[in-house]
């Protein structure tokens, strides 16, 4: 048995982790279709099943999904029957991992899965961000997260927290990270990002390189160019 004394403390570790191929867009899947293979992949690391975990704690907004409760769907992923302990913050997955977190140091729990999860590509992100400003002043002006993100950044130059030269070494430094990504990750945000370009398909670049118009399908079901 263990004691519900926090005080008393307990080791805390991360054993298991797994994520999906991050990708411009997915708009062919839902939460649940990104979630459960990723939970598959670390139940198999640890060796334990839907009944082996003592509790789960789930993190996402609703803004992104576009309704309210909208983790309870996501519950599929990790099948919520036989009823499980489960728990939602809507933040992200770094604060899910703090209540799972505490909620094993204060022994009500030996073992917990941890998940995050979010998909922007069904709206406009910087716009879906906004919304979730104060109501009564700011929401109203629909700022993006971007220029919320310039005020910010005018605010501490201003204040000396930092300078222009500082953040443009955080964005170079995390656009080099960005590209330690494997490559056939990189390719699929390249070719989706290509997809999005206006053309018929035929016409459309292919990393980079333009594709021959076919021409038309002759008798024999053979392609090939009209004569002058």
């Amino acid at each position: 048995m263990t004691t519900s004394n926090f005080s008393a403390g307990r080791d805390v570790a991360i054993v298991g982790f797994a994520q999906t191929k991050h990708v411009r867009a997915a708009d062919t899947l839902s939460e649940v279709e990104l979630i459960q293979p990723v939970i598959a992949e670390v139940m198999d690391q640890v060796d334990l099943d839907h009944h082996g975990f003592d509790f789960y704690c789930s993190g996402s907004s609703d803004y992104l999904a576009g309704q309210a409760f909208s983790f309870v769907m996501t519950l599929d992923a990790i099948g919520a029957w036989p009823p499980v302990a489960e728990s939602h913050v809507e933040m992200d997955g770094a604060w899910a991992l703090y209540e799972a977190y505490l909620k094993i140091r204060s022994g009500h729990a030996d073992t917990a899965l941890v998940y995050g999860y979010g998909k922007s590509s069904p709206g406009d992100l910087p716009r879906v961000l906004s919304r979730m400003c104060e109501p009564y002043y700011t929401a109203p002006l629909w700022p993006t997260s971007v220029e919320l993100a310039a005020l910010q950044a005018r605010a501490c130059i201003e204040a000396g927290v930092t300078s222009e030269a500082e953040m443009a070494k955080v964005a170079a430094r995390s656009r080099r990270s960005a590209r330690g990504v494997a490559r056939t990750g990189r390719r699929a945000v390249l070719a989706s990002r290509l997809d999005h370009r206006a053309g018929p398909p035929h016409r459309r670049p292919r990393f980079g390189r333009a594709r021959p118009d076919p021409g038309p399908v002759g008798p024999a079901g053979r392609r090939g160019r009209r004569r002058r």
